[in-house]
């Protein structure tokens, strides 16, 4: 930002505010315009002479900078206005991280048909799951509160039906690279802060590879010879009903029961495992740090498990010629963040919640009847989908929320409230750790999402260590709208200009031939790959709009925007697409060759062709 420009008056208290780390109050600004030199100058004496110091790191950074509404919107009016990204931010669209591919068409059009999907994690309370949660509440409530994980644990009585259509729509859009979900209007993806409100888990505490102390390993050793002698077959397993039937037939009371409660807590709801519906020793050192009131941060580890299956069921889809694939993760958190996230794809009714009811009790055995057309289209539009769902009010939903009626400037993060330190937590990129996976988490793609403006993606970096106990961040207002940046925009088109080929060199197909394309988009190059099938449809719109072209603005020589001056041109150009059709290799190579030089092609400026394979 050019500091020695002048601003408009209303931005200068906010700018300052986030600058120097304090609110700096509107009634004490003067009414009419400074320089931003001389009110930062201003501020920052203010500032010293209180002897106020700011060391704390900053996840976010404010700039005044040109706005539009959405991506998606042809046309949007820009303007000029004070903005909030979050961190790592590029500073120009050279700098910015190159944009997910988009390969949703790839799933939808594979050569075989999609395999039966078994969610292996998806798992609806057992007959007596019930009743045993009943039975320990009112002698370890205190326990769970202390613990955080009383919503996680009340969420775990509540049946959610799937949806796997909707679900496999969802993964067709998954990116592995960025963990996020392209859509063509832009990215999202479950944040924590969605595995926290939907899920009932904590982002705050201790890891889940927290090491157990002496009397701890002695308990998990009683723990696994407990196991041990209720092996009822060679598997050397037990299932997690003849556990329950254990404990509340032959143990109840035993000491072992609250850890054996949570052992299968875990097991069933938490970190699924295969074999399946089996209790786990994976889980053993997690429940009995919760027995004890360790609050232990569970919400990153959900998420990295989550995301690795997403993942794995992405590539599944891609390449897999199985009749059916296995899948862990709870993936009925992803059909809750569908199901909040694009209300038209949900229950036309959610239930009422009742007081002290999680908010999964708005899904209970309701189900989604959408077709498959609707959520095909409902996915491609951004006018479904719903960027800030938990700001609105809910009746009866208990949750303290952290988005408030005015905007909040967190300073000191330590001395904050849990909503907000736990608010300040879902901002920070960092990599998550699960029980068996490690995967990155970038809620700098999809900023709108925690009701922030978006601006282009950095290079994935982690916060140091000194930095995580105390540092500053931006809550929006509930009503706030947010917008992305006029360079975010320019960097989005430009990544989708020709759709899914900024990837490197596909796999090829004995059927198929390449040609290596070097493009000039705006003022950068990029090599994009096109096979037969892109350059015959590429040339096709090319001529349609040609002709178009021609006969609606016949009265106008500068109505066109194409390069080709003249008629003959043009013909020749249209002759040539022709003969690409007939499958000509020589023809199909001189009309590229013949757009090599100051022509345009398909929105794209084509300036070497290098012929590979």
């Amino acid at each position: 930002m050019n500091v020695s420009s002048a601003l408009d008056c209303k931005y200068i208290p906010a700018l300052a505010s986030s600058l120097l780390g304090t609110p700096f109050p509107i009634r004490n600004f003067p009414s009419r315009a400074y320089t931003s030199s001389s009110c930062i100058l201003i501020c920052f004496l203010r500032k010293m002479s209180k002897n106020e110091p700011n060391n704390s790191f900053s996840i976010f950074e404010s700039r005044i900078v040109t706005m539009v509404s959405s991506v998606s919107e042809e046309g949007a009016k820009s303007k000029p206005t004070l903005a909030r990204f979050l961190k790592p931010s590029a500073k120009s669209i050279n700098q910015a991280v190159r944009s997910p591919m988009m390969l949703s068409e790839a799933v939808s059009h594979r050569e075989h048909p999609h395999p039966e999907i078994h969610f292996k994690g998806w798992k609806n309370p057992q007959t007596k799951w019930g009743d045993w949660v009943e039975s320990l509440t009112g002698k370890h409530a205190f326990t769970w509160n202390q613990a955080c994980i009383c919503d996680a644990l009340l969420s775990s009585l509540y049946e959610i039906q799937p949806n796997t259509p909707l679900i496999l729509r969802l993964v067709e859009y998954w990116s592995p690279e960025t963990n996020t979900f392209v859509f063509p209007w832009g990215e999202a993806t479950i944040t924590l802060e969605d595995v926290m409100i939907l899920g009932g888990f904590s982002v705050l505490g201790e890891p889940v590879n927290l090491p157990l102390t002496d009397d701890m390993l002695a308990m998990e050793s009683k723990l696994v010879e407990l196991q041990r002698g209720t092996w009822k077959s060679k598997s050397k397993i037990v299932y997690q009903q003849n556990w329950i039937k254990l404990f509340m037939e032959e143990l109840e009371s035993h000491e072992l029961e609250h850890v054996g409660f949570l052992s299968l807590w875990l097991s069933r709801f938490v970190f699924p495992s295969l074999p399946d519906s089996t209790i786990g020793r994976h889980v053993f050192s997690i429940a009995i740090h919760l027995s004890r009131g360790t609050r232990i941060a569970l919400a990153p580890a959900v998420l990295a498990t989550l995301y690795h299956n997403l993942s794995l069921l992405k590539k599944q889809l891609v390449s897999s010629r199985k009749e059916y694939v296995t899948v862990l993760g709870l993936f009925q958190l992803v059909q809750q963040w569908a199901f909040e996230r694009f209300p038209i794809l949900g229950p036309k009714c959610p239930n009422e919640l009742k007081l002290g009811e999680p908010r999964a009790a708005r899904w209970l055995k309701l189900n989604s009847f959408a077709s498959d057309s609707l959520i095909v289209s409902a996915l491609k539009s951004a006018e479904n989908f719903k960027w800030h769902p938990y700001a609105a009010d809910l009746k009866n939903w208990c949750f303290v929320s952290h988005y408030k009626e005015n905007d909040q400037l967190v300073v000191d993060r330590s001395n904050s409230t849990e909503e907000l330190r736990s608010f300040g937590v879902c901002l920070c990129a960092d990599e998550l750790v699960g029980l068996l996976c490690v995967e990155r988490y970038m809620p700098y793609r999809v900023a709108k999402q925690f009701g922030m403006d978006q601006h282009l993606p950095g290079e994935f970096t982690v916060m140091k260590p000194s930095c995580r106990e105390n540092f500053r961040f931006y809550v929006p207002s509930k009503y706030y709208k947010p917008s992305v940046s006029l360079e975010y925009l320019n960097w989005w088109q430009k990544s989708k200009l020709v759709e899914g080929k900024e990837i490197l060199k596909p796999e090829r197909k004995a059927q198929d031939s390449y040609v290596l394309c070097t493009v000039k988009t705006s003022n950068a190059l990029d090599k994009i790959y096109m096979s037969d099938s892109d350059i015959l449809m590429i040339a096709k719109q090319y001529c349609e709009e040609e002709s178009h072209n021609r006969s609606s603005t016949a009265s106008s020589e500068n109505s066109s925007k194409r390069k080709i001056s003249t008629k003959e041109e043009s013909k020749e150009v249209e002759s040539n697409s022709i003969a690409i059709g007939q499958d000509a290799e020589s023809k199909r190579r001189a009309f590229l060759n013949d757009l090599v030089e100051d022509s345009y092609f398909s929105g794209c400026w084509i300036q070497q062709c290098d012929w590979t394979y």
